[in-house]
């Protein structure tokens, strides 16, 4: 008798703790491939991927947004803690991931589903963020 099953592709891993292939392992396998310059703000965005397992969990996640995935940059204001702009966002936010599957069933790819692509994102332009601080960065967040 013949089996057939899902073949899980190539650096894949199941998560420890929710015992699945789940949304903290796919944003970890792309630290690698982003970085704000600031070793302090990188951790503090990683540690909300680290913490999206779930389909649910995954909207209180940040990502960095590369200068280039922004147009329509506007000032708004400043605060204490620098100046604070509006802009669109091309790809928008993630909301869920998809497998990409072949002929016989097995998953190929792992991708981001997004939403709301061009959607409108507040940024920070820190006086000092060398200096930043995990109250500081809960203040720039929320």
């Amino acid at each position: 008798m013949d089996s057939f099953g899902l073949v899980q592709p190539d650096g894949y891993e199941i998560c420890k703790e929710c015992n699945y292939r789940c949304n903290a392992i796919r944003f970890q396998q792309n630290f690698k491939d982003w970085t704000s310059g600031n070793e302090g703000i990188d951790k503090f965005i990683q540690d909300t991927q680290l913490s999206a397992h779930t389909f649910y969990e995954v909207n209180n996640a940040l990502e960095w947004i590369p200068y280039d995935k922004l147009y329509d940059i506007k000032y708004i204001t400043k605060d204490e803690l620098g100046k604070v702009y509006r802009a669109n966002w091309f790809d928008g936010n993630i909301i869920d991931k998809y497998y990409s599957y072949n002929y016989w069933g097995d998953v190929l790819k792992h991708n981001w589903k997004r939403n709301y692509p061009n959607m409108f994102v507040n940024l920070k332009s820190l006086n000092s963020p060398n200096d930043l601080t995990f109250e500081l960065a809960n203040k720039v967040v929320y």
